[in-house]
């Protein structure tokens, strides 16, 4: 089965406008010998390399043999340090950029604290200033379990009422803004 721009696979999903017409036909609208162009240089490129290798042999052997195609031949095949500058100079601050920003910065700084240690660390956090609401009395917990059940009820009985004005998708933000909010408090107290 054949998929793409020429057949009815796609029926009418994929629109194309009229001013960009042009540039959808423009591969049936191109010259035959301009997409021979790559195929025409190949074959070129082929028989040019034969030439040289046979045709071209014993004037390849006298260069080599003399003088200057020697000297010529000493001079590039000496160590001239590209390498060890270009190591030094780019290739070092490379990865030492990728060392202190990507690892440093980013996996062992932001990411674990958004990630395990973060999370970790604010439901520590959250789990002691709970445990300071423990009194000990039943009527205490008794009263914080009908406060949860009437949000959860109010919540779930408004659902309709609250996703009109909210974006169901921002719930998430407002999650995680509250943790960095209590994350930095937390941090600024200590």
């Amino acid at each position: 089965m054949m998929i793409g721009l020429g057949t009815n696979f796609w029926a009418n999903s994929l629109f194309v406008l009229p001013k960009n017409e042009i540039i959808a036909e423009s591969e049936f609208a191109t010259p035959t010998i301009i997409k021979l162009i790559p195929i025409l240089f190949s074959t070129l490129g082929a028989f040019v390399a034969y030439n040289i290798n046979f045709v071209a042999n014993q004037f390849i052997f006298a260069l080599k043999t003399s003088t200057l195609g020697n000297r010529l031949y000493c001079f590039l095949n000496k160590r001239w340090f590209f390498d060890k500058v270009f190591n030094d100079f780019i290739v070092r601050s490379f990865l030492r950029f990728g060392y202190e920003v990507s690892f440093k910065v980013l996996d062992k700084g932001a990411i674990e604290i958004l990630g395990p240690y973060g999370i970790s660390y604010t439901f520590r956090k959250l789990a002691k200033q709970i445990s300071k609401l423990q009194s000990g009395f039943v009527y205490h917990y008794a009263f914080v379990m009908l406060i949860g059940l009437t949000i959860f009820i109010t919540i779930i009985g408004l659902w309709d009422f609250i996703s009109f004005w909210v974006d169901n998708r921002l719930y998430f933000i407002y999650i995680v803004s509250f943790l960095f909010i209590h994350f930095e408090r937390d941090i600024s107290t200590n």
